[in-house]
């Protein structure tokens, strides 16, 4: 039986926070795709290697406010919100993961700023 979609967002939020870049490789299919308002990446390894080279910021962790379960097990979305290493809020957002096999095949991140 493959890990489910809330297991595996947690261990991404983790994995992305405590900059464990092989863990989220791990955790990804290789055909996995990100989209988001200003970009889309295509591919585990491009967007592993955006996430370890060239994201703006780094010194950030994810708050989780709530995980929404959907009908499927291979599909959670989760709220929450962006802090910097001072604890600003730098921004909302509201991740939708999608798994297949035992992965994360796609992710569709919406952001608001936080006011």
């Amino acid at each position: 039986m493959h890990p489910d979609a809330t297991y595996l967002a947690r261990q991404y939020y983790t994995a992305v926070d405590e900059h464990g870049y092989d863990a989220l490789t791990d955790l990804l299919d290789p055909d996995f795709v990100q989209h988001r308002g200003d970009m889309t990446l295509d591919g585990r390894d491009e967007f592993v290697s955006f996430m370890r080279d060239d994201r703006p910021r780094k010194d950030t962790t994810h708050v989780i406010d709530r995980y929404i379960q959907s009908k499927s097990d291979d599909e959670i979305v989760v709220r929450g919100h962006l802090e910097d290493s001072t604890g600003d809020e730098l921004f909302v957002f509201l991740d939708r993961f999608r798994a297949r096999d035992g992965k994360i095949a796609e992710l569709k991140t919406f952001i608001r700023s936080p006011n």
